[in-house]
C-alpha cells in the first residue's frame, strides 16, 4: 500500500512538472508569435517550424503502454557517445548495451550513462576496462557534471584541448588511463571542478598554472606523475586554491623545497589531508608545512630524503590524527613534544635509523595522546632495549609493529592487558624467554600475531583455548614443538600460517587440513614432520580462493599428493615423496606460479599438461629420478624465469618449444642424458639468460656462435660433454663477464587472484657448481656472486682465443681435459679478478706469460700435463702453488718445480769466469758517473746561490731557470727509466719465443 501511494505521488508530481513545462512552452509560443507578426507570414512560418522542432527535441516523453513518463536521449549527445564508442576496443562487452537499434535511441539507459531527470542531457559518464583513444567527440557532452574514465587504456593518447568545453563538470577522474603528453591549458576553463583525479598517467607536466582558476577545487590527486619540471611553483599554485581540502602529490618526483620559494599562505586554507610521500623533499619542507598547523588531520611524508632528528615543529600540528614518516633517514628518537598531539591516532616511523632505547621512546608518547593512539609502527629501525611494561598505559592501542629492530629481553605479560590490540608484530629481534597463556589473557580482538625469528619458547596447556581467532599466524623459527600445537585446532579463520623451523615432530594431524577455507598460505617447512599427505583436493583448504603450501625440508613420504585445482604455490622439496607426478595435471586454474619438488625420489615422465600453468614462474624438478623427453607443452610457459631439471635421467634433444620461454634467466640441465647439438636458438631467443648449465650430458658438435649473444651470462657450464671445434672468438661479447654488472638469482612473482587475494613471493636459484676443484651447492642468494666459464672435459681443439682476456670480471676459467693447442694469451694478466684457472690436460705449449704474475687473487691453479716450457713467472702468488700445479710439462722450470733453470747454470758459469774484471769495470763506471753528477750538481747550485745573493734583479729569473732545469732533468730521468724497463720486459717476454722459432 505504501509502495502504491509512493508511485501515485511520483506520477502526480511528474504530470504536474510536464503540465508546467507545456504551459511555459505555449506561453512562449504565443509571446514570440505576437512579437514576430511584423516580420510577415514567411517569418511566422519559420518561427512556427522552429518551435515545432524544439518541441520534437524535448527530452520528455509519455509511454502509453505503462502510463509512465520517461527521459529520452538527446540526439546530438547520442551521436557523440556513438562516436566515442567507435574509438574504443570493448574486450569485456562493457558497451554491449550500446548495440541494438532500439537501445541506441535510449542512450540514457546505456551502461555507464546517466541523464538529467529534467532536461534529458547526459550528466554522468562512468566507464572502465576499455582501450583505444580518448576521442574529442566525448567532450561534446557539454552538460556533463561527472566524468570517470579510470582504469582504461588510452594508448598514450593526449588529453584533447576540447575538454575545456565541459564547463559544468564538477568531478573528473582520469586515473590509471595510460594518458600522456602535456596537459592542455584549457583545463583552466573547468571552473566548476570540485574534484580532479589524474594519478598514475604519463603526463609531461611543465607547469601547474592551469590549476589557479579552479577556485572550487576541494580534492586534487596528481600522484604518480612527474612534476620535476615545475620546480617550486607547485607551492604557489596550491596557495591559490582556497577551498582545497585533500591533496595527493605522492610519487611526483618533487624537488627540494627552497626556503626562499615558500609563499605566504592564505589563512582561509582548509587543507586537511596532504600526501607528499615518495618524492625528493628535504627538511625545508617543514617550514612550509608549519603554516598548516591548525588544519592538517593527515600528513604523509614517507619515502623522501629527510635526515637528522624528527622536527619538533610537527608537534604544533594539534589537529593531526595520522602522521606517516616511514622510509626516511630520521635518527635518534621521538621528540618529547609529541606527547602534546592529543588527537594522534596513527604514528608511522618504520624503516628509519631511530636508535633510541624503546622505554625512553615510548615514554615520550605518554602524554595526552596515549589515550587516543591506535597504531604505532616502529619496525625496521635500530631501536634497542626491552619491551617496557608501560605499554599497558596505551589502552586504545590496536596495531603495534616493532619487528626487525634490536630489542632484547623477555616479552612482558602486561602486553596481554592491551585488550583492544588487533595486530602484534615483534619478529626479527633478539627476544627470548617463555610465552605462556597469560601473555594473551585479554587479547580477544587479536587478528594478527607475528613473533617469528626470536628465541621464544611457547608453553601452552594441551587443552588451552585462546581467546582470539587469528587471521595471520607467523611464528617461524620459534619453539612450538616437539608436539604439533593443539591450540591451532581452535583457529578456523586464518589466511596465513607460518610455523616453519619450530622443531615440530610427528605426523600432521588430520584435523589440520580441515581448519580454514580462507587459507592462502600455509608454511610447515623445516620441521621433523613425517608420514604421507591426504588428498588435498578434498580438504577444507581446497575451498580457498587460492592456496600456497610449503612443506619443504621435512621427512614426508608416500605418493605424490593430489592438489586443489586453485593451488598457486607448491614447495615439497627435500622430502622423500615417490612415484609419478602426473596428478599435477589436475591443477587447471592457471594460477600456479611456483612448483618446487626437487630433492625427492619421484619417477616417471614429465606430464604433457604444462599448457595449463601459463602463470608459472618457478619450476624446479631437480634431483629426482624423472626420465624421458621434455614435452613440447613447455613452450606455453612464457612467464617462466627459472627451470631446474638437473640430476635426473631426461634424454633427447632440447625441445625447440623451450625457445618460447623468453623470460628464462636460469636454465640448469646438468647431469642428465640430453643429446644432439646445443641449439643456436638458445642465444637467439633466450636473451635474458644469466645462468646456463648444460654440463654432464651427451651434447655434441660445435659451440654455437649465437651463445655469444647472451650478454647477461654470469655462469656458463658446458663441461663433460662431447663438444668439438674451437672456442668461439666472439666470447668477448659476454659483457656481463667483461664489465661490472650486477646479476641476480632472485625471482619475484605476483599473481592477483581477485581484488583482495594475490599470491606473491620470492625465490633464489639453486645450483651445484664445480668451484675451485670441488662441487658445491649454491643458493640463498649466493649464486649471483659467481662469474664462471667451464668448458672442461670435451673435445675442443684450436687455440685459446686471445679475446678471452677481455673478460675482466671472470672469477673462474676451466678449459681442462680438452685438446687445445697454442699458447696462453700473453695479456691474461689483465684478468685481475681470476681466482681459479685450470688449463690442465691439453696440448698447450710455449712459455708462461710473465703477466700471470699479476693475477694477485689467484688461489687455485692447474697447468699440469701440457707442453709448456721455460721459466715459471716469478711472483709471490705463482710460487705459492705446489709443484702439482705444473707437473707434466718436462721443459718447464723454476720454483716450485726446480730451484733453477738451465740458462741460470750457464749464466752462473760465465759470471764466475769474468766476474772479477766485470765487477771492477762496473764499480769504476759507477764512481765515474757518481763523481760527474756530484760536480755538476755542486756547480749549478753554487752559480744559483751567487746569482741570487749578489744580483737581485736576477734572483727571480735564476730561481725559475734552475727550477726548470731540475724539473726537466727529473722528467728526463723518469722517461729513460721507463723506456729501459719497457725494453727489458719486452726482450724478456719474447726472447724465449725467438729461440724456439
Amino acid at each position: 500500500m505504501v509502495l502504491r501511494t509512493h508511485l501515485t505521488i511520483t506520477k502526480i508530481l511528474h504530470i504536474y512538472h510536464i503540465s508546467f513545462t507545456y504551459a511555459i512552452f505555449i506561453s512562449d509560443f504565443i509571446l514570440i508569435t505576437s512579437n514576430m507578426m511584423i516580420l510577415g507570414g514567411r517569418s511566422l512560418q519559420l518561427v512556427y517550424a522552429l518551435l515545432i522542432f524544439l518541441y520534437m527535441q524535448t527530452s520528455i516523453g509519455f509511454n502509453s503502454t505503462t502510463g509512465d513518463y520517461e527521459i529520452r536521449c538527446i540526439e546530438s549527445e547520442r551521436q557523440a557517445l556513438l562516436a566515442f564508442k567507435q574509438s574504443l576496443v570493448d574486450e569485456y562487452g562493457r558497451l554491449s548495451s550500446w548495440g541494438s537499434e532500439e537501445e541506441k535511441k535510449e542512450c540514457c539507459k546505456w551502461e555507464g550513462v546517466q541523464c538529467s531527470n529534467t532536461t534529458g542531457h547526459v550528466t554522468v559518464l562512468e566507464l572502465s576496462q576499455l582501450r583505444g583513444n580518448l576521442s574529442p567527440s566525448l567532450f561534446e557532452l557539454y552538460h556533463l557534471t561527472y566524468l570517470n574514465l579510470s582504469r582504461n587504456d588510452f594508448n598514450l593518447s593526449p588529453v584533447p584541448k576540447s575538454i575545456g568545453s565541459l564547463n559544468k563538470l564538477q568531478h573528473l577522474v582520469l586515473c590509471f588511463c595510460n594518458l600522456s603528453g602535456s596537459l592542455p591549458s584549457q583545463l583552466a576553463n573547468l571552473t566548476s571542478l570540485q574534484s580532479l583525479d589524474l594519478r598514475y598517467n604519463k603526463f609531461d607536466i611543465k607547469n601547474l598554472e592551469w590549476l589557479s582558476p579552479l577556485s572550487y577545487l576541494q580534492f586534487l590527486d596528481l600522484g604518480g606523475n612527474d612534476l620535476s619540471k615545475v620546480n617550486n611553483s607547485w607551492l604557489e599554485v596550491i596557495n591559490k586554491l582556497p577551498r582545497l581540502n585533500i591533496l595527493y602529490l605522492y610519487g611526483c618526483n618533487l624537488p627540494y623545497v627552497l626556503p626562499q620559494s615558500i609563499p605566504m599562505i592564505n589563512t582561509s586554507t582548509l587543507l586537511a589531508v596532504l600526501d607528499l610521500s615518495s618524492n625528493n623533499l628535504s627538511a625545508s619542507t617543514f617550514q612550509w608545512l608549519s603554516k598548516f598547523n591548525k588544519s592538517l588531520v593527515s600528513l604523509k611524508l614517507s619515502d623522501n630524503s629527510f635526515q637528522g632528528l624528527i622536527p619538533e615543529n610537527l608537534s604544533y600540528m594539534t589537529s593531526l590524527e595520522t602522521l606517516d614518516l616511514n622510509d626516511n633517514q630520521f635518527e635518534g628518537g621521538i621528540p618529547k613534544s609529541f606527547g602534546n598531539l592529543c588527537k594522534l591516532r596513527s604514528l608511522h616511523l618504520s624503516n628509519n635509523n631511530l636508535d633510541e632505547m624503546l622505554p625512553e621512546l615510548i615514554g615520550n608518547l605518554s602524554g595526552c595522546q596515549r589515550l587516543s593512539l591506535e597504531g604505532l609502527y616502529l619496525d625496521e629501525n635500530k631501536i634497542k632495549g626491552p619491551l617496557p611494561d608501560m605499554i599497558k598505559n596505551f589502552s586504545s592501542l590496536r596495531w603495534l609493529s616493532l619487528y626487525n629492530n634490536q630489542l632484547n629481553g623477555t616479552v612482558p605479560k602486561s602486553i596481554g592487558l592491551l585488550s583492544k590490540l588487533e595486530s602484534l608484530e615483534i619478529s626479527s629481534n633478539s627476544l627470548n624467554g617463555m610465552i605462556t597463556e597469560s601473555h594473551f589473557s585479554t587479547l580477544s580482538k587479536l587478528r594478527g600475531l607475528d613473533m617469528s625469528f626470536n628465541s621464544l619458547s611457547f608453553n601452552f596447556g594441551r587443552d588451552w583455548i585462546p581467546p582470539f581467532q587469528l587471521d595471520e599466524i607467523e611464528l617461524a623459527s620459534c619453539k612450538l614443538g616437539p608436539e604439533f600445537p593443539r591450540w591451532l585446532k581452535t583457529q578456523r579463520n586464518f589466511s596465513n600460517l607460518d610455523i616453519s623451523g619450530n622443531g615440530i615432530s610427528g605426523g600432521i594431524p588430520k584435523w589440520f587440513w580441515n581448519l580454514s577455507s580462507r587459507a592462502f598460505h600455509v608454511n610447515l617447512s623445516s620441521n621433523h614432520l613425517y608420514g604421507a599427505l591426504p588428498n588435498l583436493s578434498t580438504t577444507k583448504f581446497a575451498d580457498s580462493f587460492s592456496l600456497g603450501i610449503d612443506l619443504s625440508k621435512n621427512k614426508l613420504e608416500g605418493p605424490f599428493p593430489v592438489f586443489p585445482i586453485n593451488v598457486t604455490y607448491i614447495n615439497l622439496s627435500e622430502n622423500t615423496f615417490s612415484g609419478s607426478i602426473s596428478s599435477l595435471c589436475t591443477i587447471t586454474s592457471g594460477n600456479l606460479v611456483f612448483l618446487d619438488v626437487s630433492h625427492n625420489q619421484l619417477t616417471g615422465k614429465l606430464p604433457d599438461c604444462l599448457m595449463r600453468w601459463t602463470s608459472l614462474v618457478i619450476l624446479n624438478l631437480a634431483n629426482n629420478h624423472l626420465f624421458g623427453k621434455i614435452p613440447s607443452s613447455i613452450g606455453y610457459l612464457s612467464r617462466l624465469e627459472s627451470l631446474g631439471l638437473q640430476n635426473n635421467n631426461f634424454s633427447g634433444e632440447i625441445p625447440r618449444a623451450l625457445g618460447n620461454c623468453s623470460a628464462l634467466q636460469f636454465l640448469d640441465l646438468n647431469y642428465n642424458s640430453f643429446s644432439g647439438i646445443i641449439p643456436a636458438w638458445i642465444g637467439e631467443r633466450l636473451s635474458s639468460l644469466t645462468f646456463l648449465l648444460l654440463g654432464s650430458n651427451n651434447f655434441n658438435g660445435d659451440i654455437p656462435l649465437q651463445l655469444c649473444w647472451l650478454t647477461n651470462i654470469a655462469l656458463l657450464d658446458l663441461s663433460n660433454n662431447n663438444l668439438s671445434g674451437s672456442i668461439p672468438w666472439c666470447i668477448q661479447n659476454l659483457t656481463a663477464l667483461a664489465q661490472k654488472k650486477n646479476s641476480t638469482d632472485d625471482h619475484s612473482f605476483l599473481v592477483r587472484i581477485n581484488a583482495s587475494i594475490r599470491c606473491e613471493g620470492s625465490y633464489s636459484d639453486r645450483a651445484s657448481v664445480m668451484w675451485k676443484g670441488m662441487e658445491r651447492d649454491y643458493g640463498n642468494g649466493n649464486l649471483k656472486n659467481l662469474r664462471i666459464i667451464d668448458l672442461s672435459s670435451n673435445k675442443l681443439t684450436g687455440k685459446i682465443p686471445v679475446q678471452i682476456s677481455v673478460l675482466l670480471e671472470l672469477l673462474q676459467l676451466n678449459l681442462s681435459r680438452n685438446q687445445l693447442t697454442g699458447w696462453i694469451p700473453s695479456n691474461i694478466g689483465q684478468m685481475r679478478q681470476l681466482e681459479s684457472l685450470d688449463l690442465s690436460q691439453n696440448q698447450l705449449s710455449g712459455h708462461l706469460p710473465w703477466s700471470m704474475s699479476q693475477l694477485n687473487f689467484l688461489s687455485t691453479l692447474n697447468l699440469s700435463h701440457n707442453n709448456f716450457s721455460g721459466r715459471i713467472p716469478i711472483s709471490a702468488q705463482m710460487q705459492s702453488f705446489s709443484a702439482s700445479a705444473f707437473v707434466g710439462n718436462p721443459s718447464l722450470c723454476g720454483l716450485p718445480l726446480t730451484p733453477t733453470c738451465p740458462e741460470d747454470e750457464k749464466s752462473k758459469s760465465k759470471s764466475t769466469d769474468s766476474g772479477g774484471k766485470d765487477n771492477q769495470e762496473d764499480r769504476s763506471e759507477f764512481w765515474k758517473s757518481f763523481k760527474l753528477g756530484m760536480e755538476l750538481g755542486v756547480a749549478i747550485g753554487f752559480v744559483e746561490v751567487l746569482a741570487m745573493k749578489f744580483y737581485h734583479p736576477w734572483k727571480h729569473l735564476c730561481f725559475l731557470l734552475f727550477n726548470n732545469v731540475r724539473v726537466r732533468l727529473s722528467k728526463l730521468k723518469d722517461r729513460l727509466y721507463l723506456f729501459v724497463a719497457a725494453v727489458g720486459l719486452l726482450v724478456r717476454e719474447h726472447v724465449s719465443d725467438w729461440e724456439e722459432s
